[in-house]
């Protein structure tokens, strides 16, 4: 597969767009600690994929200043973006983990936006009582802190060993290091202001503003991970939503089955091209 790397700069940051395939706009969004070449396999036909690197990853701006990394500020830069790919044009939007929840923010942000469609990979949609999301913001801090303390390797061997990556020991060896290897790669001040500014912890919960969603949204997520699945499940009642439930994986869908995953969207998006 062919790819094309395209570099947008807004004020004095700079962002890397990874693009392949041929016809009509969907914009990717990684997860945290990811780049664009996690959606390297992503392949629909009839869609040309732009793989964002989002603020502090991959090869995009990685500011030493938090500002940059909170959500209000990460959802303006992307629509600066949009609006260079794809001036006036309609466009979908992929979001995986970090990237849904993006994504999702985005969308409610910006209603005007031309997205065709939503689709949404494992992303919760916020965490709804005020103490435990206080839990998960301590938690993030002290996270963000090991991270500067021990560094990138660490914490890609810290992050590898979750409960909610569990599914991914039954990748190949090879396709695990390179997991690994993306992850170790990291600038440990980026990962740490990511955490500090849209940890989970940080962010509101929009689940009520999701059932006012104007947008189609097709949420999938593995039926491995349970938390992900009750999301999926309630998402799924959502007016204008649908969720899928993958079986035999867990958060990563589109790295665990990829040709599944192509299929889905494949699906997903030329049936929703004929209605």
């Amino acid at each position: 597969m062919l790819f094309e790397d395209k570099y947008i700069q807004i004020d004095l940051l700079h962002f890397h767009v990874r693009i392949h395939g041929q016809g009509e706009p969907l914009l990717a969004l990684h997860g945290f600690s990811q780049s664009a070449a996690t959606w390297e396999n992503l392949d629909i036909p009839g869609y040309q994929i732009f793989a964002l690197d989002l603020v502090g990853h991959g090869k995009s701006s990685k500011p030493e200043q938090l500002e940059p990394y909170t959500l209000e500020s990460i959802c303006e830069q992307l629509r600066q973006i949009i609006q260079s790919l794809f001036q006036e044009k309609s466009y979908s939007l992929l979001g995986y983990s970090m990237g849904g929840r993006i994504a999702l923010q985005f969308a409610l942000n910006f209603p005007e936006q031309p997205i065709e469609q939503l689709i949404i990979e494992s992303a919760a949609p916020g965490i709804a009582d005020i103490k435990q999301r206080e839990k998960r913001l301590q938690a993030d801090l002290r996270l963000a802190e090991h991270i500067e303390k021990n560094g990138a390797v660490w914490f890609a061997n810290y992050w590898g060993a979750l409960p909610i990556f569990q599914s991914q020991q039954n990748l190949p060896q090879e396709e695990q290091h390179k997991i690994w290897s993306s992850r170790a790669q990291n600038a440990p001040h980026a990962l740490a202001q990511t955490l500090r500014a849209t940890g989970q912890g940080k962010l509101p919960d929009i689940s009520e503003k999701l059932q006012d969603l104007k947008l189609p949204l097709l949420y999938i997520t593995g039926a491995l991970d349970q938390k992900y699945k009750q999301i999926a499940e309630q998402i799924g009642t959502y007016s204008k939503s649908q969720s899928l439930i993958v079986e035999d994986a867990g958060h990563n869908v589109h790295l665990e089955l990829p040709q599944h995953f192509n299929l889905i969207l494949k699906t997903h998006l030329h049936d929703s091209a004929m209605l």
